[in-house]
């Protein structure tokens, strides 16, 4: 049995890595669809799902490692010649080719959806997280999550293809096309295939097809683009619309932050709220006579892939509960800087809360950096996962603000 290919047949170490890709394929794609319809209504289903997500991720490293070699190897060999020509061969190169991209673009689209993800489901193999010039971010998670996708399409098509040609030359045409691929079952007869012409077309036809499906990627992940501005618009102006109070400092919206930190599974992720507006009131030289009154609008959490979970009713319940809200007319200095305590209504639930802040000002334009810490169970937050082996207890609340004088 030869290890080499010969313009005959296939050797050993082709054949090899040939079923290896296809075990590791047919093993990743229904793993792919199981695990996401998996539920996540308790701590110990949402340790099934990442183990699962887990090995899913840990097994599309393996196929994409697997599947460079077999290119490399293919490229150092010489090719069996093809058993059919005319438009039999231009169909079969044109699905090798596309199979061939998409084998190594959707294992290449998941990890770059999983370094630019925070949190959630790490890699086995030893390797970084995360990925160089790849930053978090929830806008290149969900484009690199759409282009998983489409070249998973891509790659369902091109396989049913090419398994479809397969069992056509076992059935109908009869022929070693496929036993040439099997160790140990074709045998050489030194009578080589008749040379079939070489041409360019296929790849072109199947360049074009990837062409089609990355420019599917940018319609699907920017298809609800113009909605997202508008509501931008809206509620910017809905904010400035606020600074109403007498008094009240103008908020920059546009160089503010309202954010949230959570540990999931050990690891934080950063969630940013588009939809607030604040008015603030403040003397740092008077600062028992400020007051701050602050509302948020919770469906605009932004928290990487969990963000719609975050929002339902099991935990933040936006819809019962649209708008979030602080009250604070107790402000007073500390050693550090200042603190407001007030009334905050989070989920329906109304609890004493402190923010800490520190405040700067230069020439009429002011910095405050603000923290505090929500115990979400306080809030009847998530109840369902009353440990942090999942879901942390306690949320970080962070907030930037760049204000003028009024």
């Amino acid at each position: 049995m030869k290890l080499n290919n010969s313009e005959e047949s296939y050797g050993l170490i082709h054949q090899a890595l040939h079923w290896a890709t296809a075990l590791l394929i047919l093993s990743l794609l229904p793993m792919g669809v199981y695990m996401h319809e998996l539920p996540m209504q308790n701590t110990a289903q949402i340790n099934d799902k990442v183990w699962l997500y887990s090995l899913h991720k840990t097994l599309g490293i393996s196929a994409l490692t697997v599947a460079v070699l077999r290119i490399i190897w293919a490229k150092s060999q010489p090719h069996p010649r093809p058993l059919h020509g005319g438009m039999e061969g231009f169909a079969a190169s044109t699905v090798h080719n596309l199979l061939y991209v998409a084998i190594i673009a959707m294992p290449v689209m998941g990890w770059l959806h999983h370094a630019a993800a925070e949190g959630f489901a790490p890699i086995w193999w030893p390797l970084s997280q995360d990925l160089p010039f790849i930053p978090k971010s929830v806008e290149l998670s969900n484009f690199f999550k759409t282009a998983h996708f489409i070249t998973g399409i891509v790659l369902v098509v091109s396989l049913f293809l090419h398994i479809a040609g397969a069992i056509k030359h076992v059935v109908i045409d009869k022929d070693d096309t496929l036993s040439r691929m099997v160790p140990g079952v074709y045998q050489e007869t030194g009578q080589l295939p008749v040379e079939q012409p070489k041409s360019a077309s296929p790849k072109l036809v199947a360049l074009l097809a990837i062409v089609v499906a990355i420019a599917a990627v940018f319609i699907v992940d920017n298809i609800n683009t113009p909605a997202t501005k508008q509501v931008e618009t809206a509620n910017a102006s809905s904010n400035n619309a606020e600074q109403a109070i007498e008094g009240a400092w103008v908020i920059d919206y546009a160089s503010s932050e309202l954010a949230i930190s959570v540990t999931q599974l050990g690891t934080p992720i950063k969630g940013i709220f588009s939809d607030w507006s604040a008015d603030v009131v403040f003397d740092p030289e008077d600062p028992e006579n400020g007051f701050i009154t602050a509302s948020v609008g919770i469906a605009s959490l932004s928290l990487g892939d969990v963000s719609e979970r975050a929002i339902s009713a099991e935990f933040l319940g936006a819809e019962a509960n649209p708008k979030a809200s602080f009250i604070s007319e107790d402000i007073t200095k500390t050693e550090t800087g200042f603190a407001a305590q007030g009334i905050m209504t989070l989920a329906g639930v109304a609890q004493d809360f402190t923010i800490e802040f520190t405040f700067d000002e230069t020439d009429g334009k002011a910095n405050v950096s603000a923290t505090g810490k929500i115990q979400r169970l306080d809030f009847k937050i998530g109840e369902t996962f009353a440990d942090d082996s999942s879901v942390g207890r306690s949320i970080d609340l962070n907030i930037a603000i760049d204000a003028t004088r009024p």
